[in-house]
């Protein structure tokens, strides 16, 4: 072999070793890049996991908490309301001037107890559908105001409002 075809052949073997040498680095610095990037994929996952963990925790704590608070007030909502309930139910509704404004509530002439045999005047009760309704009314007015009332206190136990 003459000497410039060793040096042809050196100079081949040394392009040769240079691109299998750059391919090595591109393919070792490729390798590297991923496994560092499929670690910084498992530690996301790893904190997600754990946010969302310490999340669900948080609001199973919540949601006890806030049943725990719609007991109390439901329960401090009942006591109130029990006796009230009780006496808007027994009490007949009477006509009076709350009722008919400025009309008598029964008519000027007395009526003749041989004409009624129940122990109310008919002129003086109100009937049976309208003090259904006004019972009805009454009814769900306390409950609203007994809720408010019960909700207030509880934030107040809580510290929500001074």
């Amino acid at each position: 072999m003459t000497a410039l075809e060793r040096l042809l052949v050196s100079v081949v073997a040394a392009v040769v070793l240079l691109a299998v040498g750059t391919l090595g680095v591109r393919a070792y610095g490729a390798h590297r890049y991923n496994a560092g990037r499929a670690a910084a994929i498992e530690e996301r996952a790893q904190t997600d996991a754990a946010a969302v963990l310490k999340r669900t925790r948080e609001n199973a704590a919540t949601a006890t908490h806030q049943a725990v608070s719609n007991a109390t007030i439901t329960e401090k909502k009942h006591e109130e309301i029990q006796p009230v309930r009780e006496r808007i139910v027994t009490r007949r509704v009477y006509v009076g001037s709350a009722l008919c404004g400025d009309r008598p509530a029964a008519t000027t002439e007395a009526e003749s107890t041989a004409g009624s045999d129940s122990a109310d005047s008919p002129g003086r009760l109100v009937r049976r559908d309208v003090e259904r309704d006004l019972v009805a009314l009454k009814l769900a007015v306390e409950e609203d105001l007994a809720t408010g009332r019960a909700c207030q206190a509880v934030l107040k136990d809580e510290g929500m409002v001074p």
